[in-house]
């Protein structure tokens, strides 16, 4: 097995990693819960590249987190959905494996997989909208993120204002949302009126974003939209109701759905290779 590019994907349930000898060839991959000691996770991390990666030297690393980062310096700072603090992940792994990594936000990663080689490739501006646990946003522009210090934030943004109190995209559309509304994870809901309910939530905070970003297409992905077929139809019915000024872009389900911030790091870890 000629390993050469490994990514890792942190998420606040579950830790997916893959070898690959391209970004359109993965070897191997090991998806395990995440662990919420640092310091066991970065163990476990590691000993399970090591299995993926058998006889076969890792190249470069790309790392695939829910934010805040400071990219700049390699470090975790502190995770909203995970009790991780200032994790100096790039150190840990170029000391392990003796190879150049990359950090990025999860959902930048999973923007530039679907905007480069999936469902918005073609497009010149992608709005990708991951809906798992929570919400993740990312806008793509050329297949670059935008060159801004932080991530896009959309799930933060306020789609229900009550005087003092705000409610944010991500507390009213998430996975986490649906799971406390509906008492099942979304791959359990079946009624109809429930996923249209679903939907006009979900149609009021990517209408917003659409209306700001204006992008060729929007990209869903996350473990909620492993169900796009059951939220799709009233979603746009919902969207065309707001009364946009212009069409709507096409809304597509991402190719890769899940797995689309390690294909990300596989790409930007590639890249990462050809600077050296």
């Amino acid at each position: 097995m000629n390993v050469m590019l490994a990514a890792i994907d942190i998420g606040g349930t579950k830790i997916r990693l893959v070898v690959a000898t391209s970004p359109e060839n993965i070897l191997a991959e090991s998806v395990f819960p995440t662990p919420p000691d640092q310091a066991s996770a970065l163990a476990t991390m590691s000993s399970e590249l090591l299995k993926l990666a058998g006889q076969s030297a890792i190249r470069a690393i790309g790392i695939a987190s829910p934010g805040p980062l400071d990219r700049s310096k390699g470090i975790i700072l502190t995770p909203h959905n995970i009790p991780w603090h200032n994790v100096h992940i790039n150190d840990y792994f170029t000391s392990e494996f003796g190879c150049p990594v990359v950090l990025e936000h999860d959902a930048t990663a999973g923007g530039v997989a679907e905007a480069r080689l999936g469902a918005g490739k073609g497009s010149r501006v992608v709005l990708y909208v991951t809906i798992a646990t929570g919400i993740g946003t990312s806008i793509i522009v050329d297949g670059q993120p935008l060159p801004t210090k932080y991530n896009s934030e959309g799930g933060l943004e306020v789609i229900e204002q009550g005087g003092s109190t705000a409610k944010h995209f991500e507390e009213l559309g998430s996975g986490k949302a649906i799971l406390r509304d509906y008492g099942k994870i979304a791959r359990d809901i079946h009624n109809k009126s429930d996923w249209d309910h679903i939907a006009r939530v979900l149609a009021t905070g990517i209408f917003d974003m659409i209306t700001i970003v204006e992008p060729d297409v929007v990209v869903l992905a996350g473990g909620v939209s492993v169900h796009f077929n059951k939220f799709i139809a009233p979603l746009t019915k919902h969207m065309a109701e707001l009364g946009p000024l212009y069409p709507l872009p096409p809304i597509k389900q991402g190719r890769f759905v899940e797995t689309a911030p390690a294909v990300g790091m596989l790409l930007l870890s590639q890249e990462l290779l050809k600077k050296k």
